[in-house]
């Protein structure tokens, strides 16, 4: 994970403490987490912000990053816009903050391009590709995009260009940008707006241990990067053999790495780091949504999330199982947002009609409390089931008949089932005595609470 690259021990600038990591946030909690890291910053705090995810575009090419409840056709309401995100760095005393963006889009941070993004001193903005671009997610082994997979490269490994024992924004970005395009992946951008560069990352001196900071062996020629077994001790290394890896080597170290996933973290130069990571899809492990197609790999019970709201003709998933090439049955003509709970473990790929269908895997069955109220589509999030009953209450419906469905989170059995038709009033459903469940329902609004 990234936090846990800056936080190394042999090149990290930051404490685990001062790492604010956000995961599954809602639109308000991710506004509000923001609001607290920028104005309550000291003058010579440096403050990194990074997020990993989806990002849009409204009508005007404003740019804005999709929380876990982002509507895309209420993207002012439901999402967090760079207008936003510059108010509040405009607003904080912290002369120094660092913006990383991984999205959709990114470059179209404030607008049109980078050409006034947060202007002031020590202001530094690095994002995974241009405004006009998509952006590549979960394309690495590991789950995290090709551009945060280098970025963590490069806190790990960059080279220390003046020998000054720091690894600075621009080498990091450097080394990000010459790994992007012989991947022959996105183009990366960058803006700095300050007095000078700023320290991200440490380097021992050539010559001197480095710690734990580089591979532990490098794959011969001809032997794959994977007969590396994951406990093998590190020994230390001189910089000279960290400072530029090969494509075999880099490789290699992804593998390493894939232990982690994509982060936030803070960094100091002078003062005092701190740093919020906006991961909306899930918890560190997780996926960035996906446009057309991906792969995760998951221990039951997991979500699939389906954004179908930029695709007219229906999005139709499907899900595979990669080992026994079982498909996974997923409702399909998605016109929405739609999510649904999946009870298989092992390692999945997915594969949309059409590019513009994003999907987005979550760890876990998700968290719910009673009462609350379910407008998008398909499963929703666990709850604690109450002993008397579920109570459910169909406040819009597009379809007539609403079937509605209580199911077990841990294994998927279905629990009890009942129809839907409009005049009837609330529906009580029977949990059996399970603890955890969730309700499937067909295309309805729906309020649950429980029995009284």
């Amino acid at each position: 994970m990234l936090n846990q690259a800056l936080a190394d021990q042999g090149t990290g600038l930051f404490a685990d403490v001062d790492v604010t990591l956000l995961p599954e946030a809602t639109s308000n909690r991710a506004v509000r987490a923001l609001g607290a890291f920028f104005t309550k910053a000291h003058r010579d705090d440096v403050l990194l912000l990074y997020f990993s995810g989806h990002g849009k575009l409204d009508q005007l090419g404003r740019l804005h990053l999709c929380m876990h409840d982002t509507e895309t056709t209420d993207l002012l309401s439901t999402a967090v816009s760079s207008m936003r995100i510059n108010e509040f760095v405009e607003a904080s005393r912290a002369r120094n903050v660092v913006i990383i963006l991984d999205c959709c889009y990114a470059g179209a941070f404030r607008g049109g391009g980078l050409g006034d993004a947060v202007a002031g001193p020590g202001r530094y903005v690095m994002t995974s590709c241009r405004g006009t671009q998509l952006a590549n997610d979960a394309s690495v082994d590991n789950g995290t995009s090709f551009f945060t997979q280098h970025l963590i490269e490069g806190l790990l490994y960059a080279a220390d260009q003046d020998g000054d024992g720091y690894v600075s924004f621009s080498d990091v970005y450097a080394y990000v940008d010459r790994c992007l395009r012989e991947d022959g992946k996105q183009i990366p951008q960058r803006r700095v707006d300050g007095d000078g560069d700023l320290h991200l990352a440490r380097r021992q001196q050539a010559g001197t241990a480095a710690g734990n900071i580089g591979p532990a062996a490098h794959p011969a020629d001809g032997a794959g990067a994977d007969q590396v077994p994951p406990s093998t001790v590190v020994p230390p290394v001189s910089i000279e053999a960290v400072t530029s890896p090969t494509r075999r080597q880099r490789g290699w170290s992804r593998r390493r790495i894939a232990i982690v996933a994509a982060a936030a973290a803070g960094v100091i130069a002078a003062g005092v780091a701190a740093a919020v990571l906006l991961v909306p899809s899930g918890d560190s492990g997780d996926h960035a949504a996906t446009p057309g197609s991906g792969s995760y790999t998951a221990t039951a019970p997991w979500r699939i999330r389906v954004d179908g709201t930029g695709y007219g003709n229906g999005c139709t998933v499907t899900l595979t199982d990669t080992a026994s090439g079982e498909a996974i049955p997923v409702p399909g003509n998605i016109y929405s947002v739609a999510q649904y709970q999946i009870d298989n473990t092992g390692s999945f790929k997915w594969q949309a009609n059409d590019r513009n269908c994003f999907v987005t895997p979550f760890a876990g069955s998700g968290t719910a409390v009673l009462p609350f109220t379910q407008e998008q589509n398909g499963d929703t999030d666990a709850f604690l089931a109450p002993d008397q009953g579920v109570v459910v209450q169909v406040k819009d419906n597009n379809s007539g008949i609403c079937t509605l469905r209580l199911l077990d989170a841990t294994n998927g059995q279905e629990l009890d089932v009942t129809k839907w038709a409009p005049g009837m009033g609330a529906v009580t459903l029977n949990p059996q005595g399970r603890t955890q469940v969730y309700i499937f329902d067909s295309n309805c609004v729906i309020q649950v609470s429980a029995h009284t």
